[in-house]
């Protein structure tokens, strides 16, 4: 009784937006552009999806042009953005404009920015790897919990939600109510 769990948060208020997105595939990724982050396995994953999709990464790092080779060889790079470092603004456009948000993470603590996803209303495709996944997604509700090792799983997730319009708008909902949780 004298124990309390005190989540990691963000100031909700300050991402809580309508979703702009127009169901055209726009996934977006945040965070480095480094090994531990994993956006060479959502690369990889992302080469066996056959829907129709742009994916956009906002943040940098030492692993770009490596990530851009990767993207050539997998012959993706037509669809694929590195935005750079983005102020709040600029990123809260992206989360308002995208469908998916797609965290592939190797290890991390608790990834604020599936929450900073979730505050627009976005279903989610996380790495089991992040920690904070268990506590922010419902597999299944709101989004799914992948090893993105597994890249035949991590690409099916992806393509299941860019497809299934009524399994989007279910996660978008479950996002939403799930926020709640975090005011």
């Amino acid at each position: 009784r004298k124990c309390h769990i005190s989540y990691l948060a963000v100031d909700v208020e300050k991402y809580i937006q309508k979703p702009q997105g127009q169901g055209k595939g726009k996934i977006l990724c945040v965070g480095s552009l480094i090994e531990r982050k994993g956006v060479d396995l959502l690369l990889n994953a992302l080469a066996k999806v056959q829907a129709e999709f742009e994916v956009y990464f906002a943040g940098d790092g030492e692993e770009k042009e490596a990530l851009e080779e990767l993207a050539k060889k997998l012959e993706i790079d037509t669809k694929v953005h590195f935005l750079g470092q983005l102020n709040r603004d600029a990123l809260l456009k992206h989360y308002a404009d995208s469908d998916l948000f797609v965290l592939p993470t190797r290890e991390d603590c608790f990834a604020l920015v599936i929450l900073e996803a979730m505050c627009s209303e976005l279903p989610i495709v996380c790495s089991k790897y992040a920690d904070g996944a268990y506590d922010l997604i419902r597999d299944g509700e709101n989004g799914f919990i992948v090893d993105p090792y597994n890249i035949d799983e991590f690409a099916n997730r992806i393509e299941s939600v860019l497809i299934d319009k009524t399994l989007c708008n279910m996660m978008k909902n479950k996002s939403k109510e799930i926020v709640e949780k975090f005011r």
